[in-house]
């Protein structure tokens, strides 16, 4: 059980030092920002929750979705939410050089399924330590529901109990700075009953969402309580990539629509 709001606050990464490049980038095949002063930014994502997040802070940025392995990694020490993230980031700054991307993968984590091995934190020099979760790590990790029968499963397991929702922010700069965050929300669902259940399977909203549920819809009505950043729930935490753009010397609203 958790008592301390300190608990969700998120968990911050960073890796070696560099300097943030004056000059505008000219990186062919990069999309052109409005705000000449600024590369463009990419968000490397298909999701329309995270798009009408930044469109609703009135900032210049376009969608370029990247398609990457979304799959666990029983060899990686970090969290699944981080270094998925970390995989869309990589790939869409292969794409798009020159631009400053934000990628996101959101994990939802619940007591009682098979544990993954325990969480270490590595930066891009090589060292490592054990993470402090930002809250109990269930370290039981709810995907996306391939079916109906699997959507009703993972809200029948979640029904009545608390889980985290657990989203990896993973910035990068023109020049290839990797800097992250993982911020982490609790949930606390009501008890469903099988009107309840059988209700939501049929909106149909379960479908391509984490923990079979979304927050921002239907789903509010499956919800009793959360603690910590609502929008984190949603899939992109705006105060967490600001944090990130903070350490390299820049600010989101930086990327306003001029």
């Amino acid at each position: 059980m958790c008592a301390s709001s300190g608990r969700w606050e998120g968990l911050r990464k960073r890796c070696p030092a560099g300097e943030v490049p004056e000059a505008l980038s000219t990186e062919i095949g990069a999309p052109a920002s409005k705000n000449l002063m600024t590369p463009p930014l990419i968000l490397a994502s298909a999701s329309p929750r995270r798009k009408e997040i930044l469109a609703g802070l009135n900032l210049d940025f376009s969608v370029r979705p990247v398609d990457t392995d979304e799959g666990l990694d029983a060899l990686e020490k970090r969290h699944p939410a981080l270094y998925i993230a970390e995989r869309k980031a990589q790939q869409a700054h292969r794409d798009f050089p020159g631009s400053w991307i934000i990628a996101c993968d959101t994990v939802v984590e619940a007591q009682g399924l098979p544990a993954q091995p325990p969480l270490e934190d590595r930066n891009h020099s090589g060292a490592s330590h054990t993470a402090v979760s930002s809250g109990p790590l269930y370290l039981g990790y709810l995907g996306k529901a391939s079916d109906a029968a699997e959507a009703r499963q993972m809200l029948e397991h979640l029904s009545g109990t608390e889980h985290f929702v657990r989203t990896g922010h993973v910035m990068v700069s023109p020049e290839g700075r990797f800097e992250w965050e993982l911020t982490s929300t609790l949930v606390r669902f009501r008890e469903l009953d099988e009107n309840t259940l059988q209700w939501y399977i049929s909106t149909g909203e379960w479908k391509d969402k984490a923990g079979a549920y979304a927050i921002q819809g239907y789903g509010c009505l499956l919800v009793e309580e959360i603690q910590g950043d609502y929008l984190n729930v949603v899939g992109l935490s705006p105060a967490a990539l600001d944090r990130i753009l903070w350490r390299s010397g820049r600010r989101l609203m930086d990327f306003a629509e001029p």
